[in-house]
């Protein structure tokens, strides 16, 4: 699997599939920011953009099952989406949307969402309920 952004959301999803043994490789333009992955990680590491086809193919996307776009930036995560499914034909990408207007675009591309403020509007839902 190949996750793109290594921001705290990235960080903490790439240790947990990491611990279950899942292979990894992580992309971030950053490269201070893969101390969030901790010293053991596992898996691999590319400094890039994730929507520049070199940077892909060095985190081998052409192989991965699925890629995760997890960055902070909904036109970056669409830019890599689109890079990710029509230069290298991954059919199994979730796509992190931090714009509500963002979710129906990404819908229509096939794309698996994680709409951050449907998350967040759930969580508070459920604690008016009286649930969390």
């Amino acid at each position: 699997m190949v996750i793109v952004g290594c921001g705290r959301i990235g960080a903490h999803v790439a240790r947990h599939l990491a611990a279950a043994g899942h292979a990894l490789c992580v992309v971030d333009q950053d490269p201070g920011s893969f101390r969030r992955l901790g010293e053991h990680f596992p898996g691999q590491s590319v400094v890039g953009t994730g929507f520049d086809e070199a940077v892909l193919r060095l985190a081998q996307v052409d192989r991965a099952d699925a890629v995760a776009v997890l960055t902070n930036v909904d036109a970056t995560n669409f830019m890599v989406a689109r890079a990710v499914g029509e230069l290298f034909g991954v059919a199994r990408v979730s796509v992190r949307v931090n714009d509500p207007e963002f979710g129906p675009i990404f819908r229509e591309m096939g794309l698996h969402i994680i709409d951050v403020p449907d998350l967040v509007l759930a969580g508070v839902t459920e604690v008016l309920a009286g649930q969390g």
